[in-house]
């Protein structure tokens, strides 16, 4: 999409994307989006099936399914790859599942989030203030001024439920993105399968059920992609589909399963610490917001040329240093109608790290960490996804 990033790796929004899948399963369940939609033979007859479920695993992209479970009932049922959005991330990636929009529309660009009105970043999605310090605002205020879009389960034709993990189900990202649908908090992973096994055997009526799995993505990020406990941990979900599955045997039920982005492994040596580039530093306004494969700098004005020609100079080896009207032009973040706030979200310049490059900056009162898995980037891993389809009949 980008041709000055060779190698890079862009949403398909024309067809093969999750904003297009989210389109095809909308349109069978009577709240057509308006997007194109992903067509695929296995995606047949939705509209017809009694319950559909939509099942998210965090963090499960092709490379880690090829990976981590080559063999496994998860990759027994694959149809196909799809895309991820951009920036590949959980806040982007699941607000458009949630919203049937990209997050051209729904604005959310990343981790950390810059508004105005009053001039902050915030973490999208435990809706706290990074900067500045001495903002106290909390969650619920917080989430009022930075979700607008409305949930798209409330227009399905059909009674619509949510199951969330319980430190999350009764979060204000939650409530704003379920709507009006029945929120099911679970404790485990075995917790969450029975209950959707308990609502398809009650068959109270067609139901559509969107169950989140975000425990690989977590293990990932501590421990890297192929640690021990994070393959133990896909074997443990894998069973519980697998057993899952062979319980809809002969039932009118089709099974969707996709994730919101991959994940690379990150070494610490090719980590970035944005305080070693004080001339880039000087130029900033505001710290970085997005995520550390995709960061968005926000220049004080009148200093956007030079601090994109320092940017290219000290970091060019690690990252594409691109003007961030330029993402917008090339619809990166997808079909509009656009967000108000976009433009000045992305900030004027945006560094897209290169290969398994990271870039980490520290907002006044944070302590350095470490992520040895990451995400968000442009790489094949961490934007291709699967799609799984099981039909039970």
């Amino acid at each position: 999409m980008l041709q000055h990033c060779p190698g890079s790796h862009w949403p398909d929004y024309h067809g093969c994307s999750l904003l297009n899948l989210t389109a095809t399963l909308a349109a069978a369940l009577g709240a057509p989006t308006g997007h194109a939609p992903l067509r695929h033979p296995a995606l047949a007859g939705l509209a017809t099936r009694r319950h559909v479920i939509l099942l998210v695993i965090d963090g499960l992209g092709q490379q880690q399914l090829q990976t981590l479970g080559p063999d496994s009932a998860l990759r027994q049922h694959q149809q196909s790859t799809l895309t991820s959005v951009f920036p590949s991330t959980t806040a982007a990636a699941i607000t458009t599942l949630m919203t049937g929009e990209p997050p051209a529309r729904h604005g959310l660009t990343g981790w950390h989030v810059y508004q105005e009105n009053p001039e902050r970043i915030v973490a999208a999605l435990p809706l706290s203030v990074r900067w500045p310090e001495d903002d106290t605002s909390d969650a619920a205020t917080v989430a009022d001024t930075l979700f607008e879009t409305p949930a798209l389960f409330d227009r399905f034709a059909r009674p619509a439920t949510v199951l969330h993990p319980v430190y999350i189900a009764d979060s204000p990202y939650s409530r704003q993105h379920s709507g009006q649908a029945q929120r099911l908090p679970y404790r485990s992973i075995e917790d969450m399968f029975e209950q959707l096994q308990q609502i398809v055997q009650a068959d109270s009526g067609p139901s559509f059920i969107y169950g989140y799995l975000p425990q690989l993505d977590a293990a990932m990020h501590a421990h890297g992609t192929g640690a021990e406990p994070v393959r133990q941990l896909f074997a443990q979900i894998d069973q519980a589909f697998r057993l899952f599955t062979e319980s809809l045997r002969g039932q009118d039920v089709t099974v969707l399963v996709t994730a919101d982005h991959g994940f690379i492994d990150a070494p610490l040596e090719r980590q970035l610490d944005l305080e070693d580039y004080p001339e880039l530093l000087e130029d900033l306004r505001a710290p970085l917001s997005g995520e550390r494969r995709v960061a968005f700098c926000h220049v004080r004005p009148g200093r956007e040329e030079r601090f994109l020609a320092n940017a290219r100079r000290l970091l060019g080896h690690a990252a594409w240093c691109l003007e961030s009207r330029q993402l917008l032009e090339a619809g990166t973040f997808g079909p509009g109608p656009q967000h108000a706030g976009l433009p000045r979200r992305i900030g004027e310049v945006a560094l897209i790290m290169k290969d398994d490059w990271t870039l980490r900056d520290l907002a006044p009162g944070e302590k350095p960490y470490y992520l040895p898995g990451v995400h968000a980037g442009v790489s094949a891993a961490e934007m291709t996804v699967p799609l799984i389809v099981f039909d039970g009949r």
